[in-house]
């Protein structure tokens, strides 16, 4: 039996004689067509229920997703403790977040005094733990200037009590007195004291070689002569 007498067949029982028999055909055809099309998208690999592929997100992608919807907790901030003196409103034992500034130290000590030299201070270098913050008086920097010798030719006395200990400390010997160390001129001496400004204290006499122009073999023929 062909497919148009199949077709008429089953307009009779139905009772869709008045239909015509192209119409059926063509009806029936899309009907095909149509259930053959949902069992393909059923069958078809990685499919679910729906008819939809179902993809598996990458590891990385689930990760950056993660990442992204969450929150990422901030570090907590290092504190330290300095000690401020000198001419500030409340002298003391203070403590402040890494990476405060010799600004904030005093702040936190109530500000300078009427009294106090506000350029004798790097006010700009960032603290270290543990140190000491001291602010000069305006007469005391004036004293200390009226006293001081020419930067150009150190001065003897000043030779002698840079010495006197066994060693110049590198933390805290002035200009005059670093260039009492064989091998370290005034340009050299400028570099240490700018370095140590910019980023405290040398922490070990090795520290010294972060200085620009001071390399190991140059360290070696001042580590007799320099402390910390």
């Amino acid at each position: 039996m062909s497919f148009q007498d199949y077709a008429e067949s089953r307009a009779s029982r139905l009772h869709l004689g008045a239909v015509s028999p192209k119409l059926l055909v063509g009806a029936v055809v899309i009907a095909v067509v149509v259930l053959a099309c949902v069992a393909f998208a059923l069958l078809r690999p990685g499919a679910d229920a729906s008819g939809f592929a179902i993809e598996k997100a990458s590891a990385s992608s689930s990760a950056s997703a993660s990442s992204t919807s969450a929150d990422a907790p901030d570090a907590p901030l290092t504190e330290i403790c300095v000690h401020v003196g000198g001419c500030v409103g409340a002298p003391g034992v203070y403590y402040l977040a890494e990476g405060d500034r010799v600004a904030d130290a005093i702040a936190q000590a109530g500000g300078m005094t009427a009294e106090a030299a506000p350029d004798a201070l790097n006010l700009a270098r960032v603290l270290t733990d543990g140190e000491q913050v001291i602010v000069a008086s305006a007469a005391d920097v004036a004293e200390a200037a009226a006293g001081a010798a020419p930067a150009s030719a150190p001065d003897p006395a000043s030779t002698a009590a840079a010495h006197a200990g066994g060693a110049v400390n590198i933390n805290t010997a002035s200009s005059q007195e670093l260039q009492t160390i064989s091998g370290i001129g005034e340009a050299k001496a400028k570099k240490i004291i700018d370095y140590r400004e910019k980023n405290g204290p040398f922490k070990t006499v090795d520290d010294l070689t972060n200085v620009s122009g001071i390399g190991e073999k140059t360290l070696e023929g001042l580590r007799d002569q320099i402390c910390v």
